[in-house]
């Protein structure tokens, strides 16, 4: 699969929400959820991403709450100009020029 970037996706008329979106449900099909005891719960993260992880009663809700979190994370960093957000399954975030 090739990388997707913000350029060539907004060329095509779909909107930085769509791509921010596309690539949160990608990092989601690669998090990792652990059992952890104090609080009781789940710890969910995505190896190679510094920053966002997720808590949740179950491991259920822990990856709901890291979908949103992943989402936000994301949308705050394309607005701040970075451009270290790691692809996922082809889908790069970059920056709009």
């Amino acid at each position: 699969m090739s990388q997707t970037d913000i350029g060539s996706i907004a060329a095509e008329g779909d909107s930085l929400e769509k791509l921010v979106d596309q690539w949160a449900e990608a990092a989601v099909s690669c998090a990792t959820v652990e059992a952890i005891q104090d609080p009781d719960g789940f710890v969910a993260t995505i190896s190679g991403l510094a920053g966002p992880w997720a808590f949740g009663e179950s491991k259920e809700q822990a990856i709901v709450e890291l979908d949103s979190v992943l989402r936000d994370w994301a949308a705050i960093k394309l607005a701040d100009g970075d451009d270290d957000i790691p692809p996922m399954k082809g889908i790069h975030l970059t920056p709009p020029p």
